[in-house]
């Protein structure tokens, strides 16, 4: 996605969440994060909107910047997200994103402040998904029928999951000891992503499908193929090996 349409995601899906978690109230479970309440949500966004900021300005080629941590009182989180969100598109509007070196938590990311747009972006949507939840009371087939993200910001989120997440948190985890390949079709656009799972390496997206035994795929439109890939109800269609999507799970 161009710059200037991710930055106007961060400013409506932000706006957007901060409505829907006040009229929902702090302490209601958030089924879609395991839990976590509306507290932790407004907290996590305080905290990442500011760790962006940390982030773009700290040496590319530095040691890994202190983010601070989530305040958990609902007044001092609502406070610190309306400041952190203020100077953050205040940033981002006042710069080039691609020309502005900043440090990166993905060994797979080029170090700019495109990154971090990218990732505030997508965190933003995936939690005023996770809000909507909770003020629904948890009910999935509303949330999969009343909300639906546009097949640019889907496409670009599954297209920064697989690229740029993946090597981040995939290395983290116990060694992959499988082999196999995993094909995600948006079906609304006709994009595809192969991600190749390679015993003890970490998965990387290829441009064809290969000739392992192991295999599965997963179908769907844009939108139901990142709701997927973050790990929210989704009306994607999932095939063949559920071992070599779990290697794939969001963090």
């Amino acid at each position: 996605m161009r710059h200037f349409a991710l930055i106007d995601v961060i400013e409506r899906q932000s706006e957007e969440l901060r409505t829907v978690l006040l009229d929902t109230g702090p302490g209601v479970p958030v089924a879609t994060c395991p839990g976590w309440t509306t507290n932790d949500i407004l907290g996590h966004m305080a905290w990442a909107y500011g760790a962006a900021m940390t982030g773009m300005d700290s040496p590319p080629d530095g040691p890994m910047p202190d983010f601070g941590k989530s305040p958990k009182d609902w007044g001092e989180a609502l406070g610190a997200w309306d400041v952190a969100r203020g100077k953050l598109l205040e940033r981002l509007n006042g710069i080039d994103p691609a020309a502005t070196r900043a440090w990166v938590f993905s060994p797979a990311a080029e170090k700019t402040a495109v990154f971090w747009l990218r990732v505030v972006a997508h965190e933003t949507a995936i939690h005023r998904l996770d809000t909507e939840h909770a003020r629904a009371g948890g009910e999935s087939r509303e949330m999969l029928e009343s909300i639906e993200f546009d097949a640019e910001l889907a496409m670009d989120g599954i297209e920064e999951y697989l690229t740029l997440l993946v090597p981040a948190f995939v290395p983290r985890r116990d060694p992959i000891t499988i082999d196999g390949d995993v094909t995600y079709h948006a079906t609304d656009t006709d994009r595809v992503w192969h991600v190749r799972v390679w015993s003890g390496a970490v998965p990387q997206v290829v441009d064809t499908a290969g000739t392992h035994e192991r295999s599965a795929s997963v179908t769907g439109s844009a939108d139901a193929v990142y709701r997927k890939l973050w790990g929210r109800p989704s009306d994607a269609v999932v095939t063949g090996d559920h071992e070599l999507i779990e290697t794939l799970r969001s963090p």
